[in-house]
């Protein structure tokens, strides 16, 4: 293996899209042949995993095409993808508002990123680069005196110089102790398992009420599931649903300026009360009213309620909680980073699930589908989930409620990725937080420089070791987003290429 070797761990769109990223620039500086690049990915095909690997046509993607081009600086190249492929494409487009603002299948963006990877690959071959596919999984991983040495699912190992982690989402290993247990599947995907396994007249528990449990809930309607589904959260509360045209919005009050400003003349990190506030007025002057924050609340209405409001409040083009948030996706990342520790706790404590439910939207599409589940009354949703345990007499799941329980003989576990690093089913993930190679932040994923996606051990950065995606979570709070991680592989890539001139490896 070529001394001068970067390592990508992870096939999926992170890693597909800095492996291009990295080929183009080392090309454009004419140094490609001397350098190798390795991509590890254990799934029989690149971009092919947990969210884009999926053949159900319910599971699609909770942004607009314009956002999901896999290239830097070019987010509207999945969008013109779909243009030149209008007659491949065209049962793929599931809520097609215009192109651009199309909603599409999540298998559809599949094949694109595939089809960008092979396309590149080969290309990089052609124009004399080293590049190298290992299908294994990365199970262990040693820093040595000036590389990193990779042991892999099938035995084999390889050292590099230069290593980024783009491991995707990590399912969480929540409610790890049913595991055991037959009829009980810890994440929604792969869906093949829940399809093959569950039987369609069965009832069956669904933990979690967010985007995940929405899969989760697809996968069942896709396949003509006729038994009862219950949702069982700690809130109740589901996504809100996606303007189909949202009208341009600029923030005059939340904005990354006056937040700055209470940097700048009180000398210390933003309180929480302080963005609440502003958003308070953000959201009233949007309104061009008072609001009753009580009702904002929604603890007095059914799931059913509130999603039958809330699809007639997407048709009429949005409401504040739904167009602030979305007017600030380019601010919010930056916006987080002025924030201290403990006001990001606090944050997530007190005011995180419902940012969550009005920054990721579910499309109308699905919620359409949702709402005829309620009608039907298949569908219903508990909240104030208290415990889950099986009863191995009955061989029933208990789920506990509001001082009651329910008893199920099928449980999906659909409470979504595991922000934290302990909660991350992942044995390279807990192997690297043993040996102290990751360091855990407090609110969420691994210690990172944002500046640049180096992983961060006491204190400092660490040279020649990168981190993408959701290991970022805590540190830069949209790591959900293709259009947002794109933009860290820019700077990495940035990063990683002027090493490489500068150390004169080469």
């Amino acid at each position: 293996m070529n001394s001068t070797n970067i390592t990508i761990i992870g096939g999926g769109a992170c890693g597909i899209s800095l492996f291009i990223e990295l080929f183009l620039q080392l090309r454009i500086a004419g140094i490609h042949q001397d350098i190798s690049i390795s991509i590890i990915e254990e799934n029989e095909q690149v971009g092919k995993g947990l969210a884009f690997g999926t053949r159900q046509p319910g599971h699609i993607l909770n942004t607009q095409a314009q956002l999901m081009g896999i290239h830097h600086a070019e987010p509207t190249h999945f969008s013109d993808w779909l243009k030149e492929h209008n007659i491949r494409v065209e049962n793929e487009v599931v809520d097609n508002q215009g192109q651009d603002e199309a909603f599409t299948t999540r298998r559809l963006y599949g094949d694109y990123l595939q089809e960008q990877f092979d396309y590149y690959f080969e290309l990089a071959k052609k124009e004399g680069m080293k590049v190298t596919l290992l299908q294994a999984s990365a199970i262990e991983l040693s820093q040595l005196s000036n590389t990193f040495q990779i042991k892999l699912s099938d035995g084999n190992a390889i050292n590099c110089k230069y290593l980024v982690l783009a491991l995707g989402t990590p399912v969480s290993n929540l409610y790890g102790e049913l595991l055991e247990y037959k009829n009980y599947f810890d994440s929604p995907w792969p869906s093949s398992k829940i399809i093959e396994s569950l039987p369609k007249d069965k009832p069956v528990a669904i933990l979690g009420s967010s985007l995940s449990a929405i899969d989760a809930l697809m996968t069942l309607a896709d396949n003509d599931h006729k038994g009862k589904i219950t949702f069982y959260s700690l809130d109740g509360l589901l996504p809100r649903v996606q303007v189909e045209k949202p009208e341009p919005y600029e923030c005059q009050y939340l904005t990354l300026s006056n937040i700055h400003k209470i940097q700048r003349t009180k000398l210390r990190s933003p309180f929480v009360s302080e963005l609440f506030r502003l958003f308070i007025k953000e959201a009233e002057h949007f309104s061009g009213k008072k609001i009753d924050w009580e009702k904002v609340a929604r603890k007095e209405k059914s799931a059913q309620q509130c999603l039958k409001e809330d699809i007639a409040i997407s048709k009429a083009g949005g409401d504040a909680l739904i167009n602030i948030p979305y007017a600030l996706r380019y601010e919010s990342s930056p916006i987080w980073n002025l924030l201290d520790e403990p006001a990001k706790m606090k944050f997530k404590k007190w005011l995180g699930n419902y940012w969550a439910i009005n920054r990721h939207c579910m499309p109308m599409v699905n919620a359409l589908r949702i709402e005829k589940l309620f009608n039907s009354g298949q569908l219903d949703v508990v909240s104030a989930l208290d415990d889950v345990s099986y009863d191995k007499s009955n061989q029933n799941f208990i789920l506990s409620y509001q001082n009651k329980s329910d008893k199920f003989e099928y449980l999906i576990n659909a409470t979504g990725p595991a922000a934290a690093v302990k909660d991350m089913k992942s044995d390279l993930i807990q192997n690297l937080a043993q040996s102290g190679l990751i360091e855990p932040e407090k609110t969420g994923g691994v210690k990172i420089n944002t500046e640049t996606m180096q992983l961060i051990q006491k204190g400092k950065s660490v040279p020649n070791f990168y981190a993408l995606g959701h290991l970022a979570n805590g540190r830069l709070l949209d790591v959900n987003a293709v259009w947002f991680n794109v933009k860290t592989i820019g700077n990495l890539s940035h990063h990683l290429i002027h090493t490489i001139l500068s150390e004169n490896t080469i």
